[in-house]
């Protein structure tokens, strides 16, 4: 009498099946490796410190899933590659193949809803600040230092930079795939291009919760300054801006008629970075046509050029990844208490250090060296100024590292703000005009080229005080300081 095959329990038949040939074994090891390798790496996450990361995040939300996917189709692909033993297999396992295939079922199941929602964690976390910020888009370093400091730090990036949608998020991903291929081949352009050209439209982004309707108003802009000379002396401007908008009678007044919903302002752009505007075309609310153009170029047809709408992006270009001035971040940090004015011309010499040619490896040795011998020069100073140097220099040294990297070339002013009068003048410099002769409005430049106020700009902002130390301004609103 033959002895018979062993009786085995469901597990069992279900370990012989997936040992039946050396792609199913290969997907089961995958699918093992996977799941253990899932639970380590989050164990490891929980525990936090070195374990901690963009790159635990990545591993365990992308790179576990599809290794685990890839192990789940290599199991039938082998039982279909190897199907003409299979019947054969399936005979020795048991006999009762029924309660096999219920089990492969359930089985299947199960893995298909862990695939799914890990996948589904995996494609929220690439959608996360910590990913875009510190993981594939390393790259973006300096972006992401200046998105901390921004208004906009709260916002998942891709609130700004991805449509909303499926279509949006796909064509995202095949951008991603490009960004990603040139890092891996280290051929990405130093800086980064700005503006981005594929950047999704405002009217799906930016206006999901700025309100182009919306009337702002008058809002008072109070800016203090610090000249270079030997007290570090103060003045201070004081500016009402017409942010303005759409008021309840309808008229669109101030800065944000250029987003008027009912109006259109084309222009066409003659560079990448938009800052050559030879030609630009008004539509108002009541259907009126208005063509603006450069000394030496024609109205009609446009000029060649990239031809865009006016949107938010067109002003507020770095509205959440802002870089600074040398003069303007150390005027911000000397008005908080970050700076001491006492240091005789402190800003002058802070300014060339800041100006100064370094890397950053010794930025911060170079700034300080340079301080203390623009000090030991004057033969030394006291034990309190020597310490409120010390200070002074490290928050120099915050203010280059946030803002410089020279091996991306991005140094000062790389990324203009086109929210300033650099941007304004880019339209509003008094030469741009229509077939009658009218300029678009902005200020009248004298013959030497500099321009001077003509009122036109007051539809914009007024100036109440500008280079005073001490505006009387302030105490009419009660912000003496």
């Amino acid at each position: 009498m033959e002895p018979t095959a062993p009786r085995l329990g469901t597990l069992g038949r279900l370990h012989r099946l997936l040992r039946s040939n050396w792609i199913t074994s290969t997907g089961a090891a995958l699918m093992t490796l996977a799941v253990l390798g899932f639970a380590t790496l989050i164990a490891m996450h929980v525990m936090g410190g070195a374990w901690s990361g963009p790159y635990v995040g990545i591993i365990a939300t992308v790179v576990a899933p599809v290794v685990f996917g890839l192990g789940l189709v290599l199991v039938p692909v082998g039982l279909f590659l190897y199907r003409r033993r299979l019947a054969e297999r399936l005979a020795q396992l048991s006999d009762r193949p029924l309660y096999l295939a219920r089990a492969v079922v359930a089985l299947t199941a199960v893995n298909f809803a862990a695939v799914g929602t890990v996948g589904y964690t995996g494609v929220h976390y690439m959608s996360s600040i910590e990913f875009c910020g510190k993981a594939c888009h390393a790259v973006m370093e300096p972006e992401y230092v200046a998105f901390q400091r921004s208004p906009h730090s709260r916002v998942e990036c891709v609130k700004c930079h991805v449509e909303p949608g499926a279509q949006g998020f796909i064509e995202s991903k095949l951008n991603g795939t490009k960004q990603l291929l040139g890092v891996i081949f280290d051929d990405y352009r130093r800086p980064i291009p700005t503006p981005v050209h594929n950047l999704a439209d405002a009217r799906v982004t930016c206006e999901q919760c700025h309100w182009p309707e919306k009337y702002l108003g008058t809002k008072l802009k109070v800016k203090p300054h610090f000249r270079t000379d030997e007290a570090v002396s103060g003045y201070t401007n004081v500016l009402l801006m017409r942010t303005g908008g759409t008021r309840p009678d309808g008229a669109a007044v101030g800065i944000h008629w250029h987003t008027h919903p009912e109006a259109t302002i084309e222009y066409v752009a003659t560079d990448a970075q938009r800052t050559q505007i030879p030609w630009l075309r008004v539509v108002k609310p009541d259907g009126t046509r208005e063509v603006f153009a450069a000394p030496g170029v024609a109205h009609d047809p446009p000029p060649p050029g990239e031809l865009r709408r006016m949107d938010c992006n067109d002003c507020h270009n770095r509205s959440a990844h802002a870089f600074e001035l040398p003069g303007d971040a150390l005027d911000v940090s000397i008005a908080h208490g970050l700076l001491p004015r006492e240091l005789p011309f402190f800003k002058q010499r802070a300014l060339a250090a800041l100006e100064a040619d370094w890397t950053r490896a010794n930025a911060a040795d170079g700034i300080r060296q340079h301080l203390q011998a623009a000090y030991a020069k004057d033969g030394g100073i006291d034990e309190l100024r020597r310490r409120k140097l010390e200070g002074a220099i490290e928050e120099v040294v915050r203010i280059w590292q946030r803002n410089v990297w020279p091996e991306r070339k991005l140094g000062w002013n790389a990324y203009p703000d086109l929210a300033t009068h650099f941007g304004c003048f880019r339209c509003h410099d008094g030469q741009h005009r229509s077939p009658q002769g009218r300029a678009v409005f902005g200020p009248t430049l004298m013959p030497d080229g500099a321009p001077i106020r003509d009122g036109s700009c007051d539809k914009c902002h007024v100036v109440l005080s500008e280079n005073e130390e001490d505006p009387a301004v302030l105490d009419a609103f009660g912000l003496k300081r």
